[in-house]
């Protein structure tokens, strides 16, 4: 029998901010705290569908971010840049960015200040999803995030005969929404803490020391 190729992919925001709200409770944690290891990530999921099938072997970990520029502080942006040259050297996972989009929040002749969103991120997640279902580049696509935007692709996929998954943390006393597809039975992976502990990414980026750091 041919192995069974998983393809996870991941909302990056999505993930960091939900660890962090769930998982950690002051005020303002570390920026640090939240990030997971996108490899360590992409092998939890993939093994946790062993029980239901063992041929599962992962075919690749796509990661989708919003790069931010000095007008989030040079210390982010530098971390971020950091962060991202890391995970594109391990092998089998890949990082698409897309600028974000800046608008400036303070009246004119006070210092500048800026508020950043993400822009065009989950369209382009969407049409990987879509695109590799289409291509016959997997199997299993396995969906880390809670956006409703992405249930179209999610519909695509499963409509050329792809196996879908999804992806969110989990406390008991506050459990996340899923993602819900009308008619559809759709196998949630519910990673509570100490599977967040197992795949979490506590490198400092922004300092140098951290230069070429993978492990």
């Amino acid at each position: 029998m041919p192995d069974t190729r998983v393809a996870v992919f991941i909302d990056y925001q999505n993930v960091y901010h939900s660890a962090r709200e769930l998982f950690f409770f002051a005020d303002k944690p570390s920026p640090i705290l939240g990030h997971v290891h996108p490899l360590r990530f992409g092998e939890l999921l993939c093994d946790l569908g062993k029980v239901k099938d063992p041929r599962r072997v992962l075919a690749g970990v796509r990661v989708y971010r919003g790069q931010p520029d000095s007008r989030s502080g040079m210390r982010l942006s530098r971390a971020f840049n950091r962060q991202v040259e890391a995970w594109k050297q391990i092998p089998g996972v890949t990082v698409r960015t897309r600028p974000l989009r800046y608008h400036r929040t303070s009246k004119p002749g006070q210092r500048p200040e800026w508020a950043a969103e993400e822009k065009g991120i989950d369209v382009m997640m969407a049409l990987d999803i879509s695109i590799g279902a289409r291509n016959d580049a997997y199997d299993v696509a396995i969906i880390a995030s809670a956006d409703s935007d992405f249930v179209p692709a999610l519909e695509d996929a499963l409509h050329v005969g792809k196996r879908v998954e999804t992806a969110t943390w989990w406390i008991p006393k506050s459990p996340r929404g899923q993602l819900r597809l009308p008619g559809r039975k759709i196998w949630n992976h519910c990673l509570d803490r100490s599977q967040f502990d197992l795949v979490r990414d506590d490198i400092d980026y922004s300092a140098e020391s951290s230069k070429g750091a993978t492990h």
